[in-house]
């Protein structure tokens, strides 16, 4: 996924700035100025064009384009594989270069004239975050997909294991304007690990959905307890579904005390359910934005 766009002017100055994902503290100005010095160093000292930089967290990768005008960079994250990405750089770059040629010639230093670049970029290079919904059959995460009818697409692996994803817009919200909705079988992952590694490395958040009940939160906080270990990244939550059934579900600070996890009440059968979870998706992709 893809946290941070950077367009630098070949001297170091930063045309154009966009963050994705994650949180906007970080100085743009000092990050090109940075990198601008770390490529320039490189080359002096004879170690050739630098492709990318890999952290423990995050890639940077960039490229210039033909006549030098800009150096553009995408930061993202280290799980992203490389040869995507560089099809998003190139994208980006013949874009902003198509677009701006002109402007870059004939350079006035007014970096103002980039910022109608934004709805390209929130279109075109934007990789939305995904949410992975894991639990028992029969608690709910089908019902939440399907709340959101249409836009599914279903992948087979080799063994012929399906997988299917929804795309979900999310209105009112700042900077991330869709995310990816998947949903897993919990005890699935743990039997088939090396099937979903890929997906499990991929989640920004990794959602525990429960029906409430007793057996049924007891038996996910052992599936839970064997899953987190093995998961890099993510940020758990939990949507404490079936809270319309009240003679039978476990309050939300209940099942937020037995899980240690932020719970969300929820039912998938209320009127509001798709405004509901919605909400409940915004809140989770703002707070893991502090965390990540």
């Amino acid at each position: 996924m893809i946290s941070k766009v950077l367009i630098i002017r070949a001297n170091g100055i930063l045309c154009y700035s966009k963050t994705l994902f994650g949180h906007d503290q970080i100085d743009d100005d000092f990050v090109s100025g940075f990198l601008t010095t770390f490529l320039d160093i490189a080359q002096k000292i004879g170690g050739g064009e630098i492709k990318s930089l890999n952290f423990r967290n995050f890639n940077i990768i960039y490229s210039y384009d033909d006549e030098k005008f800009c150096i553009f960079i995408l930061i993202a994250d280290i799980n992203d594989l490389e040869h995507e990405l560089r099809k998003n750089l190139e994208l980006l770059k013949s874009e902003f270069i198509n677009r701006y040629r002109d402007d870059l010639i004939n350079w006035d230093s007014d970096i103002a004239k980039f910022e109608n670049f934004d709805y390209f970029v929130e279109k075109h290079i934007y990789i939305p975050p995904k949410i992975l919904l894991v639990g028992e059959d029969g608690v709910g995460k089908t019902s939440i997909m399907n709340l959101f009818p249409g836009d599914t697409i279903i992948e087979l692996d080799n063994d012929m294991n399906e997988s299917i994803q929804k795309s979900i817009f999310l209105p009112n919200n700042d900077q991330i304007i869709a995310c990816i909705l998947r949903e897993i079988n919990i005890q699935d992952i743990l039997d088939k690990l090396d099937i979903y590694r890929q997906i499990l490395d991929s989640a920004i958040i990794i959602c525990l959905v429960t029906n409430s009940g007793a057996s049924n939160l007891t038996r996910t906080k052992r599936l839970y307890s064997l899953l987190k270990p093995i998961v890099n990244k993510a940020v758990f939550y939990a949507i404490a579904n079936f809270q319309d059934i009240k003679i039978a579900s476990f309050e939300p600070v209940k099942i937020e005390n037995f899980f240690a996890l932020k719970t969300y009440s929820f039912s998938a059968t209320s009127n509001n359910a798709k405004d509901k979870v919605i909400s409940i998706f915004r809140d989770m992709l703002n707070s893991s934005r502090r965390i990540i």
